[in-house]
């Protein structure tokens, strides 16, 4: 399941909301703009996805699904996939077996 937003296009829009900058968050982060604009267009490190969620405020999901819960609360399997600029969330083993036969 691919999220619809790039995470680049969430945090913007979350900034959006918040009436902050780019800048202004990753100086609330501690980080320099150009380390956060890296973070956000490449592949970043769950540590930094968490420290991106703390500044704005939000969980690491929200952060990540815009809100929308995929997760069934039965649900003891979640994989969170980053290939290239795509990231994808699974809820299933068969599910994320499907998905990497597909890109064999």
């Amino acid at each position: 399941m691919y999220m619809d937003k790039t995470l680049s296009s969430r945090v913007k829009e979350l900034c959006t909301k918040q009436g902050i900058t780019l800048k202004e968050l990753a100086e609330k982060m501690g980080i320099k703009p150009e380390s956060l604009s890296r973070a956000l267009n490449g592949n970043p490190q769950l540590s930094t996805l968490e420290n991106i969620a703390k500044a704005l405020e939000v969980g690491v999901a929200e952060l990540l699904t815009g809100g929308r819960s995929y997760v069934p609360l039965t649900s003891d399997f979640t994989a969170l996939v980053v290939n290239g600029k795509k990231t994808y969330l699974f809820h299933s083993k068969s599910d994320l077996k499907d998905w990497i036969h597909s890109i064999d």
